[in-house]
């Protein structure tokens, strides 16, 4: 199965890190559309239909990639181009996107939506069922332990990634080692080897982290942990 699409072609979820609107923070109660469309990703995951969260994670990054830059393609209804699609209509999206990746569906079928099916349509063509090779060599061993010092690289890379922008180039100290796993950037891409990577528990002190943006009388004591993949991490 090819890489879908290819990591230069990815269109990720602009960041804007001078933005300084205040977080919307009421609680909106959930539609009976968001859970119907979770239904479907948890049971599809469990049956084994859809390959891993990665791939619809990445091409939720795509949907909103698409919409700042209003590049649409047919099968997007009237009513959601003029603005940033909600979580649900997003996940919704990004649902079709990999359904029709893996062959499920055709943007053509979405376009004609469900009344214009025919009854006695064909069963769809689905590619290989998705099965990576699995690298166990390269990051045979952990490069790192607790207590040292490490800091992430600040270098955005290509394609879905999955350490926060407002970490790069930030130093901290590795907590924990989590374990090791299967690329998820790679997964996201469908990529046919997959790299295991050690994944640590980074800590950051807010301070490092916002810098005159911390409140240093609330939070100078306070702690960031968060999850990174050994590539991202450079020693101190």
């Amino acid at each position: 199965m090819k890489e879908v699409p290819p990591k230069n072609y990815h269109q990720p979820i602009p960041h804007d890190l001078t933005d300084t609107t205040p977080l919307n923070t009421h609680d909106h109660p959930i539609s009976f559309f968001e859970k119907q469309i979770t239904s479907l990703h948890n049971l599809m995951r469990a049956k084994k239909q859809l390959p891993s969260f990665d791939a619809v994670r990445r091409a939720a990054e795509e949907i909103d990639g698409r919409f700042t830059a209003r590049n649409f393609s047919a099968d997007i209804p009237e009513f959601l181009k003029n603005r940033l699609p909600e979580y649900g209509e997003r996940r919704i999206l990004a649902v079709e996107t990999v359904l029709c990746e893996l062959g499920y569906l055709t943007r053509e079928e979405l376009r004609q939506g469900v009344a214009g099916s025919a009854p006695d349509a064909p069963e769809p063509i689905v590619q290989d069922d998705y099965a990576p090779e699995i690298d166990t060599e390269t990051y045979g061993e952990p490069r790192y332990h607790t207590g040292d010092l490490v800091q992430v690289i600040d270098q955005p890379k290509p394609g879905h990634i999955r350490t926060p922008v407002y970490l790069f180039g930030k130093k901290g100290k590795i907590a924990n080692l989590q374990g090791l796993f299967a690329n998820p950037e790679d997964l996201a891409h469908f990529k046919s080897k997959v790299v295991h990577l050690p994944l640590y528990l980074v800590e950051f002190d807010m301070v490092e982290v916002w810098g005159e943006q911390c409140p240093k009388k609330r939070s100078l004591k306070d702690k960031l942990r968060v999850e990174i993949y050994e590539p991202w991490l450079i020693p101190l």
